[in-house]
């Protein structure tokens, strides 16, 4: 054997370079810090993130150290300022770079890219509009005479796909074994609801409708907005305060509704959340995928934007999904009028609001059928991290 021989290959790994900046929530750092452990976990990169607000990661991984620079799970973390400096110590030449949701980059990281010449990706709000599929992977040349490319996440093969881990159904089934098997029946037993939306005077509306239905209903509050949107309401009988993870959490009763604060989790964690309830309400963006992969009939809060712009993005969706989930007609026209009333698209009166909400409950074998083949639509594509190594493959860059 040649002593002069290393013993192990010095090839340099593959690194990515990953940039986030936080806006408002956790849909930035939730989807950034989700990729970040994906690319390192199944593809075995040397991934770097750079965050402009540690204090929004701790909070949907606790565990995360107190300073940057540092590593967290393998991933290397440092510090930057959007469109001004990051700080570079000690991290290798990428061999990808990419911007979360169009962040600018700052002067120093432009010059790495046109030296050493990366695939440069920005990596895109999730969308079912047709120009976010026609713009996949679509070159721009930039005033610094490199190409960036679009990366569209999607829900159909021809977007760039959806994060998922490898293992995420049989986690999900392993879930579901340990639940008690002698659940009563739907006729009786109580529907839990998950709601973790933005605050909005429609939530007070919403749980009047669910306080006349005739089954009994929980429903989980999880996140502040929503939370703070339903303390002010005088109307409910009880204290309601958010239990400490040791405690049975306290409710407040109207009718035959239940409300519960859910206590924030890890996002670890936040799957569980969800596939321990029935009717899934979800927001932003890594929420709003979960809820979709669980299998789970789910309203989306989408987030407002001016001139109801939104609501171009919300509609996309459902188009695309009643397309592969063909729910009854019952449950589409019901579930629609909900949606137009949770997203400021239509108000309805309290009659019609109580009304879907009846049908819905009425029609849930229904609505459950048509959340479970959306979902198999959806785990029969490969995820957008399989997608993202295939499309460097073809491009000869890794």
């Amino acid at each position: 054997m040649d002593k002069n021989k290393p013993r192990y290959s010095t090839a340099k790994p593959f690194t990515c370079w990953l940039f986030c900046t936080v806006i408002d929530n956790f849909g930035d750092i939730g989807v950034s810090w989700r990729l970040a452990q994906a690319l390192r976990q199944r593809l075995g990169w040397q991934v770097h993130l750079w965050l402009d607000n540690l204090a929004a990661l701790q909070a949907i991984a606790p565990d995360a150290p107190a300073v940057l620079p540092c590593v967290h799970q393998g991933i290397r973390l440092h510090a930057w300022q959007e469109a001004q400096h990051a700080d570079l110590d000690n991290a290798p030449a990428p061999d990808l770079v990419m911007e979360t949701f169009a962040c600018a980059l700052p002067p120093n990281v432009h010059a790495i890219i046109q030296t050493h010449r990366p695939v440069w990706l920005n990596w895109e709000y999730l969308s079912a509009e047709d120009w976010a599929i026609r713009t996949h992977t679509m070159p721009s040349l930039q005033a610094n005479g490199c190409e960036k490319y679009f990366w569209q996440m999607g829900f159909v093969p021809e977007s760039g796909g959806l994060l998922r881990e490898a293992d995420y159904v049989e986690q999900m089934d392993a879930f579901k074994q340990r639940q008690p098997e002698n659940t009563p029946s739907l006729k009786t037993a109580a529907l839990h609801i998950f709601a973790f939306g933005y605050a909005s005077d429609v939530w007070q509306k919403w749980v009047a409708a669910l306080a006349e239905q005739e089954r009994e209903i929980v429903l989980h509050c999880a996140g502040k907005p929503l939370q703070t949107s339903l303390s002010a309401w005088g109307n409910v009988s009880g204290s309601l305060k958010t239990a400490n993870s040791n405690d049975t959490p306290p409710a407040r009763t109207l009718g035959s509704l239940k409300i519960i604060n859910q206590n924030f989790v890890p996002q670890a964690q936040f799957d569980r959340a969800l596939w321990a309830a029935d009717v899934l309400i979800v927001r932003g963006e890594d929420s709003f995928v979960r809820a979709q992969l669980a299998g789970k009939p789910f309203f989306w809060h989408i987030y407002p934007q001016a001139q109801a712009a939104h609501l171009d993005k919300l509609n996309a969706f459902w188009r695309t999904h009643h397309q592969h989930a063909a729910p009854t007609a019952a449950v589409q026209h019901a579930h629609q009028a909900l949606s137009n009333d949770l997203n400021g698209a239509a108000d309805l009166t309290s009659a019609q609001r109580r009304q879907h909400w009846r049908t819905l409950l009425a029609h849930l074998a229904d609505w459950q059928r048509s959340a479970r083949a959306w979902q198999q639509y959806l785990l029969s594509q490969n995820d957008a991290v399989s997608r993202l190594r295939d499309w460097l493959h073809r491009l000869n860059r890794i």
